[in-house]
């Protein structure tokens, strides 16, 4: 019997240098894979109007996407006045799509076109859109990661799903609401995230483990073991922030003095931090998904402002602490999905809380070990439900 074609909607995209986005991708192409079906990322390359042009693009800016417009122009008059960023940026970048290329781009099948893209939906034994926050509002208007795209034959759910923001616009609540009730099965990655879908729409959500944690501490060292960057010989503190606040970077260096290590980091990795320039012993850009695991997997400890970077973290068994990525009472945060995954493990206490020397505090990682068991149990027995949805097409 051929295997079942499975349509993902994953965030996998070429130039985004995001290392947690991409190993979320690859842990969801191995699990499915792994589970005997045959797994495309479906890729959508738009096409509209002038009036279609106009239109979306006063919805996206309603949406979060001016605040994301002026960042992106900010960056790129940053690259103009700093070269030596720019040429880091490129570096990086081709060593992450190099990989990507190599890893997701035999999977990749594009469609030009709305048209096309609802037309191929018809291909699938089944659909799924996941991880990462791919429910943002800013996405809303492409019909894309909300899967109103597929066919109504076509079963279709999310995997691990988030919205990244703590509630939905008032304009988009109503379409929210549609492309909920079209779902079969819903899971999400937080419960805010579970909030949302219950209090908008009549379907239930379940909140799994990220995809990431699919995989076993044994299957991404084995990955890692694929890096063939050369590594530091001293021993170092790993730091990787996404954010821009300077107080946390010197809580770094703090650490570094008080313990006499090293610090590795990588820099500017969402835009240009001026706080990240001067910083660290050892500060690499050609550095892929593989390289980052290894990285973070031999360090002393682990500073992080990352949800990804906490959950490497805790699949290592590294002594961490993690970082809001912005002040904690700024409204506009992405927190809650932090909170959540740290509540989960009762790991609340390597949130930074004014000492950043509570990193140097053990870690019952059997506890941990076993919670992390069952919870992945809880999610591959969603996904393997959700999949064998793909009879029902039958």
């Amino acid at each position: 019997m051929a295997k079942k074609k499975i349509g993902g909607v994953i965030v996998s995209d070429l130039n985004h240098t995001n290392y947690g986005s991409f190993l979320q991708a690859y842990a969801t192409m191995k699990t499915i894979q792994d589970l005997g079906y045959d797994l495309t990322f479906i890729k959508y390359k738009k096409q509209r109007s002038v009036f279609e042009k106009v239109f979306y693009g006063v919805q996206y800016l309603l949406s979060g996407g001016y605040e994301w417009k002026k960042r992106l122009i900010a960056n790129n008059e940053m690259e103009k006045k700093n070269p030596e960023y720019k040429k880091g940026q490129d570096i990086r970048k081709c060593a992450t799509n190099k990989l990507k290329e190599k890893v997701f781009v035999p999977y990749f099948k594009e469609y030009v076109g709305y048209k096309a893209l609802c037309e191929g939906s018809k291909e699938f034994d089944a659909c799924f859109v996941g991880s990462d926050q791919v429910w943002r509002p800013i996405g809303f208007y492409s019909n894309y990661w909300n899967l109103n795209f597929v066919d109504d034959s076509v079963p279709k759910f999310s995997y691990a799903s988030s919205y990244g923001v703590s509630s939905i616009p008032t304009i988009q609540k109503s379409g929210t609401k549609q492309y909920l009730n079209r779902l079969d099965m819903i899971s999400v990655r937080e419960q805010n995230a579970k909030e949302i879908v219950e209090s908008l729409s009549s379907k239930k959500a379940l909140v799994v483990a990220d995809p990431t944690m699919l995989r076993t501490r044994e299957q991404w060292e084995n990955f890692a073991s694929n890096s063939t960057h050369e590594m530091p010989n001293e021993k170092y503190i790993f730091c990787y922030f996404l954010g821009i606040r300077e107080d946390i970077r010197e809580e770094a260096k703090k650490l570094a003095n008080n313990e006499n290590l090293k610090i590795v980091i990588l820099r500017h990795m969402d835009e240009f931090v001026p706080a990240d320039e001067n910083l660290g012993d050892y500060a690499p850009y050609d550095i892929d998904a593989q390289d980052f695991v290894k990285l973070l997997m031999n360090a002393e400890y682990v500073c992080t402002d990352s949800f990804h970077g906490t959950i490497f973290s805790i699949l290592m068994h590294k002594k961490f602490i993690t970082f809001y990525r912005t002040k904690p009472t700024d409204r506009v945060s992405t927190h809650s999905r932090i909170d959540n995954l740290l509540s989960i493990f009762g790991l609340k206490n390597r949130l930074f809380n004014n000492n950043v020397m509570e990193i140097k505090k053990e870690i019952d990682f059997s506890h941990v070990d076993n919670v992390l068991e069952n919870y992945r149990h809880i999610s591959m027995d969603f996904l393997k439900t959700a999949l064998s949805m793909t009879e029902k097409k039958d």
